[in-house]
């Protein structure tokens, strides 16, 4: 296999002046308000707009959907959400040399914790705001290729990745405990498994939880939302949270959802040793300083 080496080149005519056009153009209200600091991720071209809102436009094609699945489910699902989350201000039209949909959504203040992780005592919150997202998935809900198979789907991939990291050392010279690795995960496939599937954001890792002074600010980036097992959300926090935190936001889960799941734990382990396995060979630094993290918050540095 060849290493992801970042998202694919942008739709060129993405830029401060397109953007700029579509306001004036579709959401004049808005259009004395600054296009500030743009921000790249897979699928969105992320620019802001003054002070309280962004402008969020697909970069590819493929990307049009998630656009779609964020607006719409945000709206059908979020309207009774207390915790903080982007809320969709205006859905725009093509125009132009811009070929695609776009969306004008509320800013959310706050640092990604990919760079600085959550403190643990955010975890309670985090593991609430979970709770609030996780209703019962409809039986249209989206099936996300990554996030909505079963587990032991991701055996292969599994593999292929434990026997790079077998060899291979973290940032800071960190060094992988396969064997406890796959420990984990043994365990993982032996617990018992889900007994529904829940709406999900399906990609709550670092880059899209974002922190102020430690303390959980929001969650972001919502178009892999989809129906997966409830520790899918879970095993995530590994990444943006000490394993304290990840204790705690799990303690919290259980006691607003009341969920009677008792593979709960060792499922989202398991599922977060896949995660930090796949990232930790990327050629893409802040996946891999994730991944490292989140063996070493799961215990399996050697």
């Amino acid at each position: 296999m060849i290493r992801d080496s970042g998202p694919p080149a942008a739709h060129a005519s993405i830029g401060a002046d397109l953007v700029a056009e579509l306001v004036r153009a579709q959401a004049p209200a808005l259009a004395h308000l600054e296009v500030g600091e743009r921000f790249d991720g897979w699928d969105m071209a992320v620019f802001r707009l003054g002070a309280e809102y962004a402008v969020r436009l697909p970069r590819v094609e493929s990307a049009v959907r998630s656009l779609d699945r964020e607006t719409g489910l945000m709206i059908a699902l979020g309207r009774d959400w207390t915790f903080p989350h982007p809320r969709l201000v205006r859905r725009g039209e093509p125009q132009g040399p811009y070929p695609w949909p776009w969306a004008i959504v509320t800013w959310l203040p706050g640092t990604a914790a990919d760079v600085a992780p959550l403190a643990a005592s955010a975890g309670p919150a985090l593991g609430r705001a979970l709770a609030e997202i996780h209703a019962p998935a409809a039986p249209e809900a989206w099936f996300n290729p990554e996030q909505s198979l079963p587990l032991a789907d991701r055996q292969h991939n599994l593999d292929w990745a434990l026997g790079l990291l077998a060899e291979a050392s973290g940032p800071g010279g960190e060094r992988l405990d396969v064997q406890g690795a796959r420990e984990v995960w043994a365990r993982a496939l032996a617990a018992p498994g889900p007994t529904e599937r829940v709406w999900s954001h399906a990609d709550p890792h670092g880059s899209n939880v974002l922190g102020i002074d430690g303390a959980f600010a929001g969650l972001i980036d919502w178009g892999k939302m989809a129906g997966c097992d409830r520790a899918v959300d879970l095993s995530f926090l590994y990444t943006a949270l000490p394993a304290a935190g990840v204790g705690l936001a799990v303690a919290a889960y259980r006691d607003a959802t009341a969920c009677d799941d008792p593979g709960l734990e060792a499922r989202l382990r398991g599922i977060a040793v896949t995660k930090c396995a796949s990232w930790a060979v990327l050629d893409r630094p802040l996946n891999v300083a994730m991944a490292w993290r989140g063996f070493g918050e799961l215990g399996l540095l050697a």
